[in-house]
């Protein structure tokens, strides 16, 4: 199925949300974590009930992969104010917290618009391969996505500034744009440092930060668009890697910007 209808809820009651963990989105040990930020997204989502207001930034902390099978979500209201929301969650399986997680949802204000993060000139996604390798051995999470090598067309694969990868993706199935769809979209690639070292076999999420950068409700959005992701890792200590993405839709808008905090193993 197309992952809006993945993600689909059961409200038990206000503030309590119910699902089961699907092994479609499995990738080494346990659920893909944009998936389970996905869930989470959602949750907020049927929680507010307010066309008005957007996800403009969710910070999820991974505690514990979920198994599949029934977890519940619990979504609290911390401060609802005139332009912003923010709420807490979090997942439970089995009476423990397998995620917990702040977000925050507002409404579009017009102002300042420079900056802007221009999308970087790459082949189309019809001139880029299908990648080679994604991980060591198949995951289902992959099966999920459309996914298309920018660095495999260029060949090339580092920058002196960092490793850097590029990507073109979007869901096999046709799904609506959303802020779930930002938020999986986020988690949906393997870490550059996996083409990096063959030592580094799994790189866990500890926590993931993703800011909405783009009113969606005026994404240009269709069955045949694309997503450009590029991720960077500049730096590796003590067992831990930070990634940093950026994802545009492909006429060029910056949807959102991402940081994660993740162990190298």
């Amino acid at each position: 199925m197309a992952l809006h209808n993945d993600i689909i809820l059961r409200e038990v009651s206000s503030g309590l949300f119910a699902t089961d963990i699907i092994e479609d989105y499995w990738i080494i040990v346990g659920p893909n974590g944009g998936y389970l930020g996905a869930l989470l997204t959602n949750a907020g989502e049927m929680h507010l009930g307010l066309e008005t207001h957007q996800l403009r930034g969710i910070t999820i902390h991974y505690l514990t992969p979920p198994k599949l099978g029934p977890v519940e979500i619990r979504v609290a209201t911390i401060r609802s104010g005139k332009s912003v929301t923010f709420l807490r969650f979090e997942m439970t399986q089995n009476s423990e917290i397998v995620l917990a997680a702040t977000g925050s949802w507002a409404s579009s204000n017009k102002g300042i618009e420079s900056p802007q993060i221009v999308i970087p000139e790459v082949p189309s996604p019809e001139d880029c391969p299908i990648p080679t390798r994604l991980t060591d051995s198949p995951t289902r999470l992959h099966e999920k996505w459309e996914i298309r090598s920018v660095n495999q067309a260029l060949d090339e694969l580092t920058e002196s500034n960092g490793l850097r990868m590029q990507w073109w993706i979007r869901p096999k199935e046709t799904t609506p744009m959303s802020s779930a769809l930002i938020v999986a979209a986020a988690d949906a690639l393997p870490p550059p440092i996996f083409f990096q070292s063959d030592s580094i076999k799994m790189a866990p999420t500890v926590d993931l930060t993703i800011h909405v950068r783009a009113n969606l409700n005026l994404v240009q959005w269709g069955a045949t668009s694309w997503l450009l992701a590029e991720f960077v890792t500049h730096h590796a200590s003590g067992g831990f890697i930070e990634e940093d993405g950026l994802i545009w839709n492909d006429d060029g808008t910056l949807l959102c910007m991402s940081r994660q905090l993740a162990l190298a193993r």
